[in-house]
């Protein structure tokens, strides 16, 4: 035979037992929330950049007049890429940066593939350092310069909010 237990003992088990779980379950910071498009700082190049946040790309993309592919010196060195930038004030910076990798990105209404560097760069994106994989794309025609990916959202432990726009102000605390 079975014996219920009466409410008001299963109700102060209950609280007890997710009294114990707090205290074993560490609690986790407020997450940043972010909106379908936000401002990004380039700290280190002192740049300002309008971004789409798009949760359906993998790797964050940039514009990037890509200039010149530098080969390396010695055997076994690391190919390098020069390209320019230009910021949300029109400014423009050249950069150079140690390719990382080659991404291989299907052309829009075109058969075959597009072969784009990989370069690591720091954001700045509601108030987080993030450095991430950035492939350099012409990007020229979009209405945003920069595509921030799922590998920069990851690392930020961002949440968004697709109703909103510009939310966080550029820049690192």
């Amino acid at each position: 035979m079975r014996h219920k237990l009466p409410f008001a003992v299963t109700a102060v088990v209950s609280l007890l037992a997710g009294a114990l779980l707090a205290t074993i379950v560490p609690f986790k910071e407020e997450r940043v929330i972010i909106g379908r498009v936000e401002n990004v700082a380039l700290d280190d190049l002192d740049m300002k950049l309008k971004a789409r946040v798009d949760t359906g790309a993998g790797v964050s993309s940039m514009n990037a007049e890509i200039l010149k592919i530098i080969k390396p010196e010695q055997p076994g060195g690391k190919e390098r890429v020069r390209f320019q930038l230009t910021g949300a004030d029109s400014s423009t910076k050249t950069v150079e940066r140690t390719i990382v990798d080659w991404a291989n990105i299907k052309s829009k209404g075109a058969k075959g593939y597009v072969k784009r560097p990989v370069v690591m760069m720091d954001f700045c994106l509601g108030g987080k350092r993030i450095e991430g994989r950035v492939n350099l794309a012409d990007r020229g025609t979009f209405l945003y310069p920069v595509l921030i990916g799922r590998n920069i959202l990851k690392a930020g432990d961002f949440l968004i909010d697709p109703e909103r726009k510009f939310m966080e102000r550029p820049g690192c605390i």
